[in-house]
């Protein structure tokens, strides 16, 4: 964390996307050129000044600490932007680096390289463009978290290679009549309304309420009662429920997993 060397950086640009590759190749004596149409981007560079807060003495002092921090030793290193801190970088800092002493604090450029262009999800999920067109919700700790205020979707990615079986938890003012559907998928829950949270354990076939734990299977609805199963890849989970509106009649609801590997049995 750059704080800890009383350090901040302003970014000097705004990356939207690195710059593309073409594949093409030249014919003599025909005008343009052959474009093989295979797509793809080259590194991301980020450019941000140093500002520091504290006196050039004691950053001197710092100086250690702050090459090894920076330091490109061949392997890319994690940068997490402050207005993004959900996500990661896989980043090297490139070219000489020298601080100055200037009156504005201003004391010096880094130039960061990722490789790939992409930013990683804390849970190491890589958002390339489809996968950033693909996640509409909040994700850390390997929860997928989005508030809804109407009817809708939660969109994330299982980025292992097996199928899971989440926890689903919905917290707010819940109705009687909410309903969770994935693909073929439905759950439907009619209980009485309560301003709690529920958790939907999928694994053990279990709904209990947040607060207290009491079980609240006798309410889910007979020809509603599948306990989902997540495939590897993109998912979605519509949700809908009566009345469904802004705060304090909005719900949140968390998709909670952890991504495996290997191979599915059966």
């Amino acid at each position: 964390d750059s704080r800890t060397f009383g350090l901040y950086f302003e970014l000097e640009n705004i990356s939207i996307l690195p710059e593309g590759r073409e594949c093409v190749q030249e014919i003599p004596k025909l005008d343009g050129v052959i474009d093989y149409e295979i797509g793809g981007y080259g590194r991301r560079t980020i450019r941000a000044t140093a500002v520091s807060i504290h006196s050039l003495s004691k950053l001197r002092k710092q100086r250690d600490n702050i090459e090894a921090w920076l330091s490109n030793n061949g392997s890319p290193k994690k940068l997490i932007l402050g207005d993004r801190p959900d996500r990661y970088y896989k980043a090297k800092v490139v070219g000489a680096l020298d601080f100055e002493c200037k009156s504005d604090r201003h004391i010096g450029d880094v130039e960061f390289v990722c490789n790939p262009p992409w930013p990683y999800l804390i849970d190491g999920t890589l958002l390339t463009p489809e996968q950033l067109q693909w996640v509409n919700c909040e994700a850390a700790n390997n929860q997928f978290i989005k508030e809804f205020s109407g009817a809708g979707s939660i969109r994330f990615v299982n980025k292992g290679t097996m199928s899971i079986k989440p926890i689903i938890k919905l917290i707010g003012f819940i109705k009687s009549g909410i309903e969770l559907t994935c693909g073929t998928q439905k759950l439907k829950l009619n209980l009485d309304n309560i301003y709690d949270g529920i958790a939907v354990d999928c694994n053990n076939e279990t709904v209990t309420r947040l607060s207290d734990g009491e079980n609240l299977s006798p309410y889910i609805d007979s020809e509603a009662d599948a306990f989902f199963t997540i495939e590897s890849g993109n998912a979605e989970i519509f949700v809908s429920m009566p009345e469904l509106a802004a705060y304090p009649q909005s719900i949140t609801v968390i998709i909670e997993f952890q991504a495996m590997d290997g191979v599915n049995n059966g």
